[in-house]
């Protein structure tokens, strides 16, 4: 009986193949006989549609290699659970990345999951493959990507049990990373962004679209003393945290076209959920050229020194750093995107004009916990040198000019 239901879920989906194909047998009205005609290409069975939403994107990063980040979504079409085995990323035809086992499985998640991870996709289901491949150099970029995607449908069909086909060619975006001056002061910061940063996955359905605006976002999580401690005191007061009140800059002229203030500051790590409007907390958005915002999120109530209308010019303060919105820590979060909209937007990749990396936290849980207890953070300092025109990639530590 399943392999009767497993055979009835794909029948739609052998009529439409079988439509593209006439075929005509025995004898027409005058007895003569019907010869068999083919129309078009021959055509394949692919439960699985691969689409990419958004073009790929690509910035130097301060770990001295070139990133590439996308999504790509698929879609079951079946009401049968789908293997997915393997997924290749084709660079101008040349195979250049690929994604099986558990490395597949830890790319790729549900649609509306950010932590969820798996290779099987329900039936009448839709998944994502966070893409995150980097190079040695920007020679190395392609300038298209296309996926060759292997799927198992399982025994007991008319067809497979495995199906590969080629599918969502993207071509990537050749403008560079948006070039910006450092948004803080001094350091040593720890900023989180990259393919480890906590919004990477961060997709959301905004005014009838899927938006992922801040795909290249970095939160500015912590600024550590001449010990590495990121706060002294109590743990529940942001006035504990060395980052709160620090002033946050503008990163290039521009008109402020968005300027929030009032609302409150969140306790650490005792964070209340609150509407989606107001998630940034207290915020600035600056437009900086047609198509091109930077939006900076969770600012102290009380603090913003601009309001919409306003022309800034590179390193004039907006505000200062703090803990209001969707936040569970003081924190800056920094975002480039293609609208004045936090939610509503295209995430864009940036580039800091020039900085010192420190070195790098080896885990966010290292992090948490070091920042939890008050105790040093571990560096690992075996990249630290100065940086210029580079990008964010993961648990850096950073350092600002002072002034």
């Amino acid at each position: 009986m399943a392999g009767v239901l497993r055979s009835r879920a794909f029948s739609v989906l052998l009529a439409a193949v079988a439509v593209l194909t006439l075929v005509a047998a025995g004898c027409g009205d005058d007895g003569s006989e019907l010869v068999t005609v083919r129309v078009g290409v021959p055509s394949e069975v692919t439960p699985v549609v691969q689409s990419v939403p958004s073009p790929p994107r690509w910035y130097p990063g301060d770990d001295g290699r070139v990133h590439l980040q996308y999504e790509l979504m698929l879609t079951n079409t079946v009401p049968l659970a789908v293997e997915v085995t393997t997924v290749e990323v084709l660079g101008d035809g040349r195979r250049v990345a690929a994604l099986s086992g558990e490395a597949l499985q830890a790319a790729m998640s549900p649609l509306g999951s950010e932590t969820g991870s798996t290779a099987t996709l329900p039936g009448s289901t839709v998944a994502i493959v966070w893409l995150d491949l980097s190079f040695d150099s920007r020679r190395q970029l392609p300038q298209q990507v296309s996926h060759r995607l292997t799927v198992d449908v399982g025994p007991g069909l008319p067809l497979g049990p495995t199906i590969t086909d080629t599918g969502a060619a993207a071509e990537v975006a050749q403008r560079q990373a948006v070039l910006l001056a450092p948004p803080l002061r001094g350091g040593r910061w720890v900023a989180v962004g990259g393919p480890m940063g906590p919004h990477r996955r961060a997709l959301q359905a905004v005014n009838g679209h899927l938006r992922l605006a801040q795909r290249f976002a970095v939160d500015f999580a912590a600024l550590l003393d001449d010990q590495g401690r990121s706060r002294r005191g109590d743990p529940d007061q942001s006035s504990s945290y060395f980052n709160y009140g620090q002033p946050v800059l503008a990163v290039g002229a521009g008109t402020v076209v968005s300027a929030v203030d009032g609302l409150p500051d969140q306790i650490p790590n005792q964070n209340v959920p609150i509407p989606l409007a107001d998630a940034g907390g207290n915020e600035v958005i600056l437009e900086l050229d047609s198509g091109i915002y930077v939006g900076y999120g969770h600012l102290k109530p009380g603090s913003l020194r601009v309001e919409p209308g306003q022309r800034v010019r590179p390193g004039e303060v907006l505000g200062e750093l703090g803990n209001s919105g969707n936040s569970t820590g003081p924190h800056l979060h920094l975002q480039l995107m293609t609208d004045p909209s936090f939610p509503d937007a295209d995430g864009m990749p940036f580039v800091i004009d020039r900085f010192r990396l420190d070195g790098m936290v080896p885990s966010l849980d290292a992090l948490l916990e070091a920042d939890k207890a008050g105790t040093p953070m571990p560096i690992n300092t075996a990249l630290a040198g100065d940086r210029h025109r580079e990008g964010i990639t993961g648990l850096d530590v950073v350092t600002f000019p002072a002034g």
